[in-house]
């Protein structure tokens, strides 16, 4: 996933390790940038499938 703020990639499971500390205890479904703090909503499953299929046929887009 690449930060909305940053611009850095990261995973999604790097961003659990940032809100451990959320009094909302995970629950808002969102996503924090390990590397900023920037939040932003995951980002949907079909939008990453759509991704994998690009990056498997070597099309990556660049926006």
């Amino acid at each position: 996933m690449k930060c909305s703020f940053c611009q850095r990639e990261f995973d999604e499971t790097q961003s659990a390790d940032t809100c451990k500390g959320c009094p909302s205890g995970g629950g808002c479904h969102n996503v924090r940038c390990p590397f900023c703090g920037y939040e932003s909503p995951r980002e949907p499953g079909l939008i990453k499938t759509i991704k994998k299929l690009f990056k498997k046929n070597g099309r990556e887009t660049k926006p």
